[in-house]
Formats: structure tokens, sequence, C-alpha cells
């Protein structure tokens, strides 16, 4: 049930990205690596706690995500997709081969979230990601009512027409990218306190593809 509670903030921060602002993106996985590096970075390394590291590395995956969806909006529909996919690729290498990050041996030591000095037991994780799909939903329901969401809406469904009519395109899809990316971060964060051990390979290319596939469905 953790698990498919993650997946479930997984899908809905691609879905503002894909479903609401109509932006193909082929590397989530990427942003959710960089959640679960950071959190893990903050509390094996700087000794940060886990509530500090979890909302840096939603912070950090979000800002990640909106400086590189500036050259990202350069490109549209096809290339749009491969150029996501190819941050991906490049994200995972860099875990992969550069020892800070751990490169092949991954990180260990992540211990599951505490609470007023206790661990969390399996049921209070539990109650922790469903607090956070709540969090994402609520969001989610008020942006796609708000006028970022009309804006979302007329990008999705016709760039050229939304701009004429007066909407920043660019500032709307680093706004989704951002918002996008920052949920994965929080769901990267969850993920490796979960498995108090991670690696490059949880967050490959097929892993985008996962999450992606949710969306559809």
């Amino acid at each position: 049930l953790i698990t498919i509670g993650i997946y479930v903030i997984l899908a809905l921060s691609l879905n503002m990205i894909t479903g609401h602002a109509g932006q193909i993106s082929l590397g989530h996985a990427a942003f959710m690596g960089i959640g679960a590096y950071t959190s893990a970075l903050l509390y094996t390394r700087a000794g940060f706690g886990f509530w500090p590291a979890f909302l840096l590395a939603g912070l950090v995956a979000g800002l990640v995500g909106a400086v590189l969806a500036v050259p990202c909006l350069r490109v549209r529909e096809d290339f749009l997709a491969i150029t996501t996919m190819g941050i991906n690729f490049v994200v995972e290498a860099v875990f992969q081969y550069i020892p800070f990050f751990g490169a092949g041996m991954g990180i260990g030591g992540i211990d599951a979230p505490t609470l007023l000095g206790r661990e969390l037991t399996k049921p209070e994780f539990l109650l922790l990601v469903v607090g956070v799909i709540l969090a994402v939903i609520a969001l989610d329901r008020w942006l796609i009512r708000s006028w970022i969401g009309l804006a979302w809406i007329a990008i999705r469904e016709d760039e050229g027409a939304a701009s004429a009519m007066g909407i920043d395109v660019v500032r709307l899809k680093v706004l989704a990218f951002a918002l996008g990316s920052t949920g994965a971060g929080l769901a990267g964060s969850l993920y490796a306190h979960f498995l108090t051990f991670i690696m490059p390979v949880n967050f490959g290319f097929g892993q985008s593809m996962v999450i992606l596939s949710m969306v559809v469905f």
C-alpha cells in the first residue's frame, strides 16, 4: 500500500505536466531520483532529519525541473518527449558514475521517518503517504479550477491560440514542470526512506514509462 501510494503521488505530479499542460514528459523518474538522492544525502551525510530533508528534496527537484524546463520549451511534441527522455538518461548516469552519489553502490543507511523521537511504524508511514496524496490532490483540484488551470488547458488544446490570447505560455509551462517535479521529488524522498537503500537503477527510463502508463490509464 505504501508503494502504491508513492506511485499515486508520482502519477498525480506527472499529470500536472502531461495531463493538464499537455507537455509530454518521458523523464519523470529523473526528478523522483533527484528528490530521493537529495533526501538521502542530507540525511546520511549532512545530519538533517527526515522532515527538513523531505521538504528540501521537493524544493531541489522543483528548482531543477524549472531550470531544465527552459531549454525543453524550445521544442514540442515528439522532440519534447525525446529531450525529456535524454534528461532521464543523463541524470541516471550522474548517479551511476559520480562517486559523490555512491555511484553503482548506491546509498544506504537511510532510516524510516521519526516523529517525536520515535520511528514511524509501517501503518504510520502509510498514513503519512496518504496525507501527502490528499495534499497533492487538494493542490491539483485548486490549480485546475484557477486561472492557472484554465491557461494550462488552453495551452494543451492549442498553444498558438493560447499565446495569441495573451497567455504567457513559457511561464505557465515552466510552472507546470516545476510543480510536477516538486511532487516527484517528495515522492522520491518517501521512496528512499521507505526502501532505506537506493541505487541509480531505481530511477531509470523504465521507471518513467511506468509512471506515464499510470497517468494514461
